[in-house]
């Protein structure tokens, strides 16, 4: 079910977090600890990533990034919820500051996604927000925000199944999360790793204080 749950930080700029596929919200909470610890304010985004609509999904982002506490409001999308949240920013921009993070978002297209839906069953594991949004149309960047992506290359996940070439994070490569105009960091870390990894908390933290 989408919606929204925030832990507060007094006085902190908050950091809206947007799971990816498959995954439900619970994944972000160790990346959202240490995000608090470090003075900013987490809110947990949660929406319908396999079943869902992508539509729907932009919207409930929108409403959830105007209604953060806060002075300005940053967003942090793993995988599939960096696509939503360009999606979001294509539709038109948002009315509070703030900066964004994408980690291991497909954001220049996916191979594992084109193998998947060159067959049904592969069509149904993807699911429709993951079809619409990253194979049938991938995401432009609009800019305005500035935007830090970060991709990992420790090939461990089910990607590698399908053959994918390296450097990798098991399911994204390197070459796929490139933005033209953003700042790129690559880290040791698999595709799942990328939300417990230490170094990418630490680059987030670096990345929206300098907002």
């Amino acid at each position: 079910m989408a919606g929204t749950e925030t832990r507060d930080c007094p006085d902190g700029d908050s950091v809206v977090l947007v799971h990816g596929l498959w995954m439900r919200g619970s994944e972000m909470r160790v990346l959202g600890g240490r995000l608090a610890q470090a003075g900013f304010r987490p809110v947990y985004f949660r929406y319908h990533s396999w079943s869902g609509d992508l539509s729907k999904a932009t919207g409930d982002l929108r409403e959830a990034v105007e209604a953060a506490g806060g002075a300005r409001v940053h967003l942090v999308g793993h995988s599939l919820g960096g696509i939503l949240i360009a999606r979001m920013l294509e539709e038109g921009d948002l009315s509070r500051p703030g900066r964004v993070a994408m980690l291991g978002s497909p954001m220049a297209g996916s191979t594992v996604g084109r193998k998947l839906a060159r067959h049904a069953a592969g069509r149904w594991v993807m699911g429709a927000v993951a079809r619409e949004g990253i194979v049938e149309r991938a995401p432009r960047w609009t800019g305005g925000r500035e935007l830090l992506v970060v991709a990992g290359e420790l090939p461990l996940g089910s990607g590698m199944l399908l053959g994918i070439a390296r450097p990798h994070d098991g399911m994204v490569r390197v070459e796929e999360t490139r933005v033209e105009g953003a700042r790129a960091v690559v880290v040791r870390a698999s595709h799942v790793g990328l939300l417990l990894s230490r170094k990418v908390a630490a680059l987030l933290c670096e990345h929206f204080r300098n907002a």
